[in-house]
């Protein structure tokens, strides 16, 4: 992206909003993992849950490391 957003602040709530969704959701998983709700059925979907929460992550942590890399702020 060689523009930058006409609101940075907007972008990057809605990134935070996407990073502490996927943390809520793994946080979920997680408890019911523990707990011992989930079925061997529903382990597969939580696997792959798991992975595009994890992705999510990384798009926002990567996001955070190129831009302090830039130095913008």
């Amino acid at each position: 992206m060689t523009e930058p957003h006409p609101n940075p602040n907007q972008w990057w709530f809605h990134r935070r909003t996407m990073a502490y969704a996927s943390l809520l959701g793994l946080y979920v998983i997680l408890g019911q993992i523990l707990l011992g709700s989930i079925t061997a059925d529903v382990v597969p979907l939580a696997q792959t849950l798991c992975w595009v929460f994890s992705a999510n992550l990384l798009y926002y942590y990567g996001g955070n490391a190129v831009e302090a890399l830039r130095g913008k702020p």
